[in-house]
């Protein structure tokens, strides 16, 4: 959870009393053993407002999507919501730019008044200041940047359409407004997904994460897929790419610099899934598709195999879904040496 345990259950009380306080145990108590049907509802979740996007990014499956560029209403939102009080997190990330939907700002001010704990990453391209000084009047809590370049030329390579110097410029214009008010939310992180075309710039990006002042940063690594998978560091020799890692990882203790996740170069495969996403945080695709990870939707073809779809929140009830048989199967399945397709190449399977 991205909240302190105190403030955590003190939120769980008041939106949903002691059932909310009994099922965050009972979260607490089952997620890590693993089994395959649970006693507790999702307390967060991770809902896809958009599949529109701006920009055509070179390590994202979206730029190889043939159906794209619908929204998630309001109304369903509030649907979704006002049917799962148990959920004290939620995550508006999904494969689109959120800032294209123009009920998205109003979402997040909906689930603000719920005292729900309300994240996202953006590409920053959108964002204004009268859409910033929006986001911390309505109190998101925290922002992350999408950067996969420390300078110019490497992030407007792998991030088509995109200006380096006004996301950046945009990141800096929130970060002081937030300063000027003395607030210390919405938090401001840097999210880089590490590729063959950027490894090079790990150091870098350090540096220019202290230089704009970011509260924290994340390295991850790409999805692996048909159209993307060429890019991913495991394509290369770990010899190679290691050091710029070890380098990065003493220039940030220097700065002091919080990284919560560095890349992985190489992809080392176990006997057991280290992944806990379908036992923790299932996702919400736009139309209300139940899929168990954030990572299954950035890979083709991956929203209509059937394998993947657990059911539909606008049909039936999360509950209902998050016990059912199909999400029991999935979870079973997922803990053998055969798991589903879509997580065979997937770092969050290994663990990772």
């Amino acid at each position: 959870m991205l909240q302190k345990r105190n403030k955590l259950i003190l939120n769980t009380f008041k939106r949903n009393g002691f059932t909310g306080i009994a099922n965050l145990a009972l979260r607490h108590y089952e997620q890590n053993k693993m089994p395959d049907s649970l006693h507790y509802t999702p307390t967060a979740l991770q809902i896809e407002v958009t599949t529109s996007c701006n920009l055509k990014c070179t390590m994202c499956e979206h730029s190889f999507m043939q159906e794209i560029g619908r929204n998630l209403k309001f109304s369903e939102f509030k649907k979704i919501l006002d049917e799962n009080k148990n959920v004290q997190v939620i995550n508006l990330t999904g494969i689109g730019e959120a800032l294209l939907n123009q009920e998205f700002i109003e979402m997040i001010k909906y689930a603000k008044s719920k005292g729900v704990y309300v994240w996202f990453n953006d590409n920053f391209t959108l964002m204004n200041q009268e859409k910033a000084e929006k986001m911390i009047e309505i109190g998101a809590d925290f922002i992350i940047l999408s950067l996969d370049g420390a300078t110019k030329k490497t992030y407007e390579k792998i991030r088509v359409g995109a200006d380096f110097d006004k996301v950046t410029k945009n990141f800096v214009m929130l970060r002081k407004l937030r300063e000027e008010k003395n607030l210390k939310k919405p938090k401001l992180g840097i999210n880089s997904v590490v590729l063959k075309e950027n490894y090079h710039e790990i150091e870098e990006m350090v540096k220019l994460v202290n230089e704009l002042k970011a509260d924290n940063l994340m390295f991850v690594s790409i999805v692996m897929s048909d159209n993307t998978g060429k890019l991913s560091l495991w394509n290369l020799d770990p010899n190679e790419t290691r050091p710029f890692v070890e380098k990065a990882k003493k220039t940030a203790e220097k700065l002091n610099v919080k990284v919560i996740g560095w890349p992985n170069v190489e992809l080392k495969k176990t006997e057991k899934t280290g992944c806990l996403y379908p036992w923790v945080n299932p996702y919400i695709g736009f139309n209300g598709d139940v899929i168990p990870c954030c990572y299954i939707p950035q890979m083709a073809n991956a929203r209509i195999e059937k394998e993947n779809i657990m059911g539909n929140v606008l049909k039936e009830p999360l509950k209902k879904i998050w016990n059912g048989k199909k999400y029991s199967e999935f979870r079973k399945k997922i803990k053998t040496k055969n798991p589903p397709e879509a997580c065979r190449t997937c770092s969050k399977f290994y663990g990772q």
